[in-house]
């Protein structure tokens, strides 16, 4: 029998390097792709604040109920979003404090959740155990080192570019 023939993906391709050329750009200029993420996160937040105002009228229209919590919360929603995109420094700052409480808050679940690994023995309970400390060790150091958390946003990120450039490049063919 004969293999399907298969053919060269080119949309993949040039998916992957424009992927692998936004992990050099995010790489090469960290506080421009910082401040690219504090843009997007704004608008992120005032389209959701767009979405709970037109929920609240909704609510109020269909279901008879008053939605006054959820219209100041709409509210607040945009006038963070339109923080974060017109002052750019604080949401650079607020997304680099953000992610290291993110990292404190799961490192501090996993201490939580680790007794329940124990069923799985007690080495990879052990594992878990010191992994989640050193999670909680380094939230801290994130938290209190906010040039650090933003170096390491910008890593990940480009680290996730360069891997999606990668696998889309491979996939083509």
């Amino acid at each position: 029998m004969s293999e399907p023939r298969r053919h060269f993906d080119w949309f993949g391709f040039i998916i992957g390097l424009v992927s692998l050329y936004a992990g050099y750009l995010v790489l090469w200029y960290p506080l421009n792709s910082l401040s690219t993420i504090a843009v997007i996160f704004g608008g992120l937040v005032i389209l959701r604040g767009i979405y709970q105002l037109w929920l609240g009228s909704q609510m109020t229209k269909y279901l008879g109920v008053r939605s006054g919590w959820t219209i100041f919360f709409a509210i607040v929603n945009i006038i963070i979003g339109i923080i974060f995109i017109s002052h750019i420094s604080v949401g650079i700052t607020v997304i680099v404090y953000m992610f290291a409480i993110w990292f404190l808050l799961d490192a501090i679940f996993q201490i939580f959740t680790s007794r329940l690994y124990h069923f799985f023995g007690r080495k990879y309970y052990i594992l878990i155990v010191i992994v989640a400390f050193l999670n909680l060790l380094f939230g801290f150091i994130l938290l209190f080192n906010p040039v650090l958390a933003g170096g390491f946003i910008v890593f990940m990120l480009a680290f996730f570019f360069f891997a999606t450039g990668i696998a889309e490049i491979i996939e083509a063919f």
